[in-house]
C-alpha cells in the first residue's frame, strides 16, 4: 500500500462532497467530468466554498493512494468569469 505525492495544475469543477447542517464540510474538484480530488482542508479550502459549481485552475500538491486522491491547494484561479474590454470589445 504506497502513495504518490507530487505538484500538478489541473481544471475542474468545484462540488460538494459533504455537509454540516446548511453549510458545505468538504470539497471536491471534479476533472473531465469524472476524475475526483477530495480538496484538503485549510484556510484555502474555507475559501473555495464560496465558489461552489465553478470552474478554476489550481495549483497544489497531488496525494495519490490506494483509497482516493487528494489535494492540497496552493493557489488558484476561477476561470469562468469573463472580462469585457467595452461595448465592442468581447
Amino acid at each position: 500500500m504506497g502513495s504518490e505525492i507530487y505538484q500538478d495544475t489541473l481544471y475542474g469543477q468545484l462540488v460538494p462532497s459533504g455537509w454540516d447542517n446548511d453549510s458545505v464540510s468538504e470539497l471536491v474538484l471534479l476533472v473531465d467530468g469524472e476524475e475526483e480530488f477530495n480538496i484538503e482542508k485549510d484556510e484555502s479550502s474555507k475559501l473555495l466554498a464560496n465558489y461552489i459549481d465553478r470552474w478554476i485552475t489550481v495549483q497544489g500538491v497531488v496525494t495519490e493512494t490506494d483509497d482516493d486522491i487528494s489535494v492540497k491547494i496552493l493557489g488558484y484561479t476561477l476561470e469562468d468569469e469573463m472580462q469585457f474590454g467595452g461595448d465592442d470589445a468581447w
